[in-house]
């Protein structure tokens, strides 16, 4: 599955690691925060609540940072499989490439709640409401953290940011020197290798880049034959930092192009109302991202950012070619016991489909643009133990029926000691319109129902089709939160999150308006259509009446037990509901777990051996019939020289195949996870 345009990236990229300098540093150890105390955990600094730094103590939000050093300690090569370890986020793998994850409810395939960026450049595709999480493959070794919110972010990161904000960190090039060379058998069955290395230029200047190539093999149908999901990506990256007097600019230039195989199912209106065939879907890119800081003293900063993005996806079931461009800039001022952030963006993004079948698009607008403003205050008080925080986001987009979205909050912190902390919030968060809510055209989104049989009281085939809603409107989410966290012990500590959300002008369906076909005749105003049609198609319009709820909460716990073992704990509920006013509906199926809860040992018995163990447990997920599950991986890492770090595990050791989600798009066949050893090894010079 390799083509000209992988060997033209592989050749760019070698060629800027033969303009690295022969000479680098060894790597840092990667055990480092192991070494760490439990104090020190709590303040690690995050910087995506408020687009600042701050202590992760002193946040009013449910925040949970996963590390690289969490990531390469339980053997981690995919940012799916990183999120497993946050509470209060569902990770379903589909097949081989394709996964749903979701936050505090209302789950899918193309989870539309949950905003996802990489450093502060969004991941989330305004042309369906959700990501493509087969496409993003980037070296495991460039994440510095991964900052995952647990309910909305409105107010700093715009529309979208509704049940949660992921946001992925990669780390500078001068947080490392020397090079490393990576390669293996990943968790998901297939192979990878990796290329990285980083020097200074000056004082002032350093660089990165880097060349990665990973590959998954094909799951398993329910028949045990091959879904012919295997998929391949190649991706090369090249970043550059600067220093220079108050300031600091940093400069990304990535480009990826890879081919991702499924067994596509197909619902035709003519007996057997059912055929499968295999399919490949490709996927390429670049982008551009640019990012200035500047300290102008007496605390006041400015940061600024700017990216290019451009996305290709050609599949069975449609086609895209999406360029975005993005400009914003921040500013934050402290003035006495007041800190005060604003920030205003401009974000364009052009599209153009290509329709199949199965999908079309009428109408279609070709371009949105977003344009944004926000302020908030943090004001402190009794000694630094309470703050409030209010704040407000304004956008405008193309496809929001009302002119301005608002989007309010305000949080209380109170800090009775120094090792606990209480905090609320409530928040106004919105879920802008897709150009899929708007002007996509379905057909056959449901199988086919054979003539006079259960449901279909038509002596022909009735099929169903859907069209997309010019007045689809934006949904609207309150949410109310309350959590507290701290320290029982040097060695434990706590996080707990409470909360509830409303949601208004939920998207669903109107009930099927049966149409002769292919007249399109309305059965309703001519029945005699029916004597000279050869089927019936139940068309239905989509539409936003709906309301919602969901409630619940999670609880992460961590224990230093000694110094060489520690045992890491989380434990999520939600309980998410959708009622209809479609009167041939009520309250529809949940596509979310309700329980979740993960276990971490991580034993170090010596000082360049380190053993780690992820046990997992998953509702059942109702709406798709997915059984409940538990899960456990293990990994050992053996650092057995100072340049040689060698891992190996299992995956899935106590099942094998089980299905974890089926896609609520019903174009997918259902697959099981089956069961794999892996292993890989990295050289640092």
């Amino acid at each position: 599955m390799k083509t000209i345009k992988r060997w033209n990236y592989l050749a760019a990229a070698a060629a800027s690691f033969a303009s690295g300098g022969a000479l680098a540093a060894s790597m840092a150890d990667v055990d480092d925060l192991f070494d760490l105390s439990i104090e020190e955990l709590v303040n690690l600094e995050v910087t995506s609540v408020n687009r600042s730094p701050e202590r992760l103590s002193d946040a009013t939000s449910a925040v949970y940072v996963i590390t690289r050093e969490d990531i390469e300690r339980h053997g981690i090569r995919s940012i799916p499989d990183a999120l497993r370890l946050a509470p209060g986020i569902s990770v379903s793998q589909i097949d081989a490439s394709k996964w749903a994850i979701s936050g505090r409810g209302f789950g899918g395939r193309f989870s539309n709640k949950l905003l996802v960026l990489q450093d502060g450049r969004q991941l989330y595709s305004p042309s369906f409401s959700g990501v493509y999480w087969e496409s993003q493959h980037t070296l495991i070794e460039e994440i510095e953290r991964i900052e995952v919110i647990r309910g909305p972010g409105a107010v700093v990161w715009g529309t979208n940011a509704v049940n949660g904000v992921i946001n992925i960190i990669t780390a500078k090039s001068n947080a490392d020197r020397g090079g490393d060379v990576i390669g293996g058998l990943s968790p998901d069955g297939g192979t990878f290798a990796g290329l990285r290395y980083s020097n200074a230029l000056s004082e002032q200047a350093s660089f990165r880049t880097f060349l990665h190539y990973s590959e998954g093999n094909d799951t398993v149908l329910a028949d045990g034959s091959d879904a012919a999901d295997d998929w391949d990506m190649v991706r090369a990256s090249f970043r550059g930092d600067w220093k220079r007097a108050d300031s600091n600019i940093s400069l990304t230039v990535e480009a990826y192009d890879g081919e991702m195989g499924n067994t596509r199912q197909y619902l035709p209106s003519t007996p057997p109302y059912f055929a499968t065939g295999a399919t490949v879907t490709d996927v390429s890119g670049a982008f551009l991202l640019a990012d200035w800081s500047y300290d102008a003293g007496q605390d006041s900063t400015y940061n600024a950012q700017l990216y290019l993005d451009s996305a290709d996806r050609l599949a069975a079931i449609y086609g895209e070619d999406r360029f975005t461009s993005s400009a914003e800039i921040q500013h934050r001022r402290r003035v006495g016991k007041h800190d005060l952030s604003v920030g205003a963006s401009i974000r364009h993004s052009s599209f153009d489909f290509v329709p199949s079948a199965t999908v079309s698009f009428g109408s279609a607008t070709d371009s949105n643009t977003v344009v944004s403003a926000y302020i908030q205050d943090e004001y402190w008080m009794a000694a630094d133990r309470f703050s409030v925080t209010a704040g407000l986001k304004l956008e405008s987009n193309n496809y929001s029926p009302d002119d301005i979205e608002w989007m309010p909050t305000l949080r209380l912190l109170w800090k009775p000691s120094e090792s606990h902390s209480v905090w609320a919030a409530v928040t106004r968060a919105v879920r802008t319109p897709s150009v899929g809510d708007q002007t996509v055209v379905v057909t056959n989104f449901a199988p086919t129902l054979p003539p006079l049989s259960q449901g279909n009281p038509f002596p022909l085939p009735f099929s169903f089709g859907s069209i997309g809603n010019p007045d689809f409107e934006s949904e609207n989410a309150f949410n109310i939160e309350v959590g507290i966290r701290g320290q029982i012990r040097d060695n434990l500590s706590y996080d707990l999150a409470l909360f509830t959300v409303d949601y208004d002008k939920v998207r669903s369906l109107t009930p099927p308006n049966p149409l002769c076909l292919p007249s399109g005749t309305p059965v309703a105003a001519d029945p005699a259509c029916l004597f000279t049609s050869t089927s019936v198609l139940g068309q239905t319009f989509l539409f936003n009446e709906d309301s919602g709820a969901s409630h619940g909460g999670e609880i992460a716990i961590d224990w230093q037990v000694r110094q060489d073992l520690r045992l890491r704990s989380t434990i999520s509920v939600a309980n998410d509901r959708q009622i209809t006013d479609n009167p041939l509906g009520g309250q529809l199926g949940s596509l979310y777990p309700e329980l979740q809860g993960n276990l971490q040992v991580l034993w170090s018995p010596q000082d360049d051996l380190a053993i780690a163990l992820l046990a997992r447990y998953v509702d059942d997920i109702e709406a798709s019939f997915v059984e409940s599950y538990w899960q456990a991986n293990l990994n050992v890492r053996w650092k057995f020289r100072e340049s040689w770090t060698v891992s190996f595990g299992v995956r899935n050791f106590l099942d094998d195949g089980n299905v974890e989600f089926v896609s609520d798009l019903n174009e997918l066949q259902r697959s099981g996870i089956e069961r794999t050893a892996f292993a890989n090894i990295r050289y640092a010079f």
